[in-house]
């Protein structure tokens, strides 16, 4: 905390030295600064607005959202407190780089900056990520600005690292080469490691360390995928869980809005309200809590142990619908309306993390906060919009929130001409208080003649005469 400003009077004419400075820089920075003069701080963003309110979060300490590249980008400082529809606070979120050398280096500082601020000040953890793809040199730039983001965050902040994110994906868009680099030649594997010791010279010994599948791996092979020039996923979790032990947490993204088997209802062309019953829904033997027992057993086959770390990477639903969603599911209108949406966030919500006769995920991770672009194309699993909107996707049809109205007179300029007017008035008052200091006289002496006047213009001794 500041110590207030003590100013001191060394003689009665016009103040010190010191006076005059102080309250010379005070005008200079009110006059500078206008919001500082009208009292604004830059401060981030409470909460999403809306009439839609889908109660406290349960469990809110392992459940997170994932912060999307809109929001790093170009939006930081609007990472809201609060989970969107709902009063309980953030408290973990997921990250998929830490910048981006297209996004410009010139920006990278303020949004860290911004990142850092709202960890420390909202006691919220972060599981950064070490991207790895085909591109070795823009990996190597990704993982030195994770490491310098760490640094600064500091191990209080840091829930976890992911070296990479659904890799098993790369083999339907990469060059067979850069696959069996990854998965046959073991890149992974020793990237995975030496990232990992490159923490635990850092100081993040005890930060549990994962790499992230999609749920598609428990299909394709027992326990777990194992399919040379794809993806080797058991090899891989065969050598994380016998080096790492508990460190090692087994992640995977689970989405029931793109489950393969879910189909129009019979005989319609537009309808789909049993599959929306099976994949929006968070009760036992719903699509998605299905899936995550599946995973439980997967472990456990794997393993013979039933307590290994398990956390689920991602979890959404697209309102409007997903581009990459199959066109008969996109044919039914409900199935990607914010309706849905709404349904499966609030189950999601309040849902309590168990599963039937295995042990529940220990986090996971809601996708995402805004709609944001992946890989170029439009994604729309976002809580809210974008960055300059400030209503939060679910809402009633007529509700307007009052300050997005826009008012005669930007509400920027408005803040700039209240600022210049406060410290304008600011400045006077100080000029003026300048002025009269330097104006007084000194108080006469006991003893000494006045040479002062009364009221009627006389001196004191005249008077007295």
């Amino acid at each position: 905390s500041r110590e207030p400003l003590r100013f001191k009077h060394r003689n009665p004419r016009g103040g010190s030295a010191e006076m005059r400075v102080l309250l010379g820089a005070a005008c200079a920075a009110l006059a500078l600064d206008p919001a500082m003069a009208a009292g604004v701080e830059g401060r981030g963003m409470l909460e999403c607005s809306s009439d839609v309110y889908v109660g406290r979060v349960r469990n809110s300490s392992a459940k997170g959202i994932t912060l999307d590249d809109t929001s790093l980008r170009y939006c930081a400082s609007r990472i809201p407190d609060l989970w969107p529809n709902s009063v309980s606070e953030i408290q973990n979120i997921r990250m998929f780089r830490s910048w981006a050398k297209s996004w410009g280096e010139e920006n990278r500082e303020a949004a860290w900056a911004h990142l850092v601020s709202y960890a420390t000040q909202n006691g919220v953890q972060m599981l950064m990520a070490a991207p790895l793809t085909c591109d070795e040199e823009a990996d190597a730039e990704d993982w030195a600005w994770t490491m310098q983001l760490m640094q600064r965050l500091g191990p209080d902040h840091i829930m976890g690292l992911a070296v990479g994110n659904e890799l098993e994906l790369l083999a339907s868009s990469s060059p067979i080469t850069c696959v069996r680099k990854i998965w046959d030649h073991g890149r992974l594997w020793q990237g995975f490691q030496e990232r990992v010791q490159q923490i635990d010279d850092m100081g993040f010994t005890s930060v549990p360390i994962t790499t992230v599948f999609t749920a598609q791996i428990l299909y394709d092979g027992y326990p777990f995928a194992n399919i040379p020039g794809r993806v080797m996923a058991q090899d891989f979790f065969v050598n994380a869980t016998r080096k790492y032990g508990k460190r090692f947490v087994f992640t995977f993204n689970v989405y029931p809005y793109f489950d393969p088997n879910l189909k129009l209802d019979p005989e319609s062309k537009h309808e789909c309200g049993y599959a929306i019953q099976k994949a929006a829904c968070w009760e036992p033997h719903c699509l998605g809590v299905d899936v995550m027992v599946l995973a439980r057993k997967r472990i456990e086959a794997l393993t013979k142990k039933k307590d290994d770390r398990m956390w689920i990477g991602e979890v959404g639903w697209s309102a409007p619908a997903a581009i990459s969603l199959r066109p008969d599911m996109q044919a039914c209108t409900e199935f990607s309306s914010v309706k849905t949406l709404q349904r499966f966030y609030k189950g999601f919500t309040q849902w309590d993390m168990t599963l039937t006769d295995v042990e529940g995920p220990e986090h996971i991770f809601y996708f995402t906060l805004r709609n944001s672009l992946n890989f170029g194309i439009q994604e729309y699993f976002g809580l809210m919009f974008t960055c300059e909107a400030t209503e939060c996707k679910l809402k009633s049809e007529n509700f307007t929130e009052f300050e997005a109205l826009a008012p005669p007179i930007a509400v920027e300029w408005l803040q700039l001409g209240f600022g210049l007017i406060a410290g304008s008035v600011a400045c006077m008052t100080l000029l003026v208080a300048l002025f009269v200091c330097a104006r007084r006289k000194p108080p006469a002496r006991r003893g000494s003649k006045s040479l002062t006047a009364n009221s009627y213009g006389e001196s004191d001794d005249e008077a007295a005469g």
